[in-house]
């Protein structure tokens, strides 16, 4: 009995050992050298993730239909024209040059998402 203790034991110990040798630090820093320098000027892109919410102007934008549902079988493979107005949310991807001092209006922005409020007009 006292064998199988020991064997159960060192067993245990071994998983816990194991459990840390291949532990992730959570992912900091992940792909980075820890011993390097910081650099203040870099040429790289900075890209953020936003969220912005505001009113748009009447907007159309041109589609060409890929994929769609039921209703919509008939326009696979033609160009469909989307007209847009009133209260908007949009997710992007904003990314400006690694210039100290960029602004907003120096940045470009990826669409991610973008939802709009339902319409009043044509209601009631």
């Amino acid at each position: 009995m006292k064998r199988i203790g020991v064997v159960l034991t060192l067993f245990c110990v071994g998983l816990l050992a194991a459990s840390f040798a291949f532990a992730d630090d959570g992912g900091k820093g992940k792909g980075q050298s820890k011993t390097g320098s910081t650099s203040t000027t870099s040429s790289a892109k900075k890209c953020k993730n936003v969220s912005l919410k505001g009113t748009a102007a009447a907007t159309t934008f041109t589609v060409t239909v890929d994929k769609s549902s039921k209703a919509g079988r008939d326009l696979k493979g033609k160009p469909a024209t989307l007209t847009f107005s009133g209260k908007v949310n949009i997710n992007a991807r904003m990314c400006s040059e690694g210039i100290t001092g960029a602004t907003p209006a120096t940045a470009t922005f990826q669409l991610r998402n973008l939802k709009v409020a339902k319409s009043t007009e044509g209601t009631g």
